[in-house]
């Protein structure tokens, strides 16, 4: 099983589905995002950026939280995949705790595989 297979069957497993919220997007805990960018960073796709929301007694609320990763114009994109898997695991990581609510994290992947020029 690839990588990107191992992300797609994460997001099933783990993922929280945002469509209270009117959104077609699914969230992860803090601990689930985090093996998504490590999956992600093993199958040379880059991470655009990400929005936060929390989940509190069983409800989506936004977190009006988001980082997100420029590309780098003169850069390999391979330095691209590691930076932006850096900072995205850098941003999880650290993102405060709220008393009684759960940080959900949806991660925004590049569509393509990066690869050196």
């Amino acid at each position: 099983m690839s990588q990107l297979d191992e992300y797609s069957e994460l997001l099933n497993e783990k993922g929280v589905p945002l469509l209270a919220l009117g959104l077609d997007d699914v969230a992860l805990d803090r601990y689930a995002a985090l093996q998504a960018v490590d999956l992600l960073r093993a199958s040379s796709r880059s991470i655009l950026g990400g929005d936060v929301f929390f989940e509190k007694e069983g409800k989506l609320e936004v977190a009006y939280a988001n980082w997100h990763t420029d590309k780098d114009v003169a850069g390999a994109s391979a330095d691209h995949v590691n930076r932006s898997c850096d900072e995205s695991r850098n941003y999880i990581e650290s993102f405060p705790n709220r008393s009684g609510a759960t940080p959900l994290f949806v991660i925004v992947v590049s569509k393509k595989e990066d690869t050196l020029p």
